[in-house]
């Protein structure tokens, strides 16, 4: 069997990129409809601890991947920093 394929690089490039006002409604809409789920599923179980859990473990979510996003986008812009000053 021949190594063909592990020399290569594949990237993904998407035909379109979205627009700033997809992605903004993305970020808003996909928490809403977490808690949106987390209170139907309460209501329909009848379990109030079950609302407070899933609000709790979204919460924790956002706070996670917002300073994880944050701290991405710092080091882009320092490495594009750095590449801009080599030339």
């Amino acid at each position: 069997m021949s190594n063909e394929f592990d020399s290569s690089i594949v990237r993904f490039e998407p035909l379109r990129p979205a627009s700033r006002k997809r992605l903004l409604l993305g970020v808003v809409v996909g928490p809403l409809l977490w808690v949106v789920a987390f209170i139907v599923v309460a209501a329909v179980l009848h379990y109030s601890t079950a609302i407070e859990l899933g609000l709790l473990v979204a919460l924790i979510s956002a706070v996670v991947s917002t300073i994880g996003l944050v701290l991405l986008r710092h080091a882009r812009i320092r490495q594009e920093k750095r590449y801009v000053a080599r030339g």
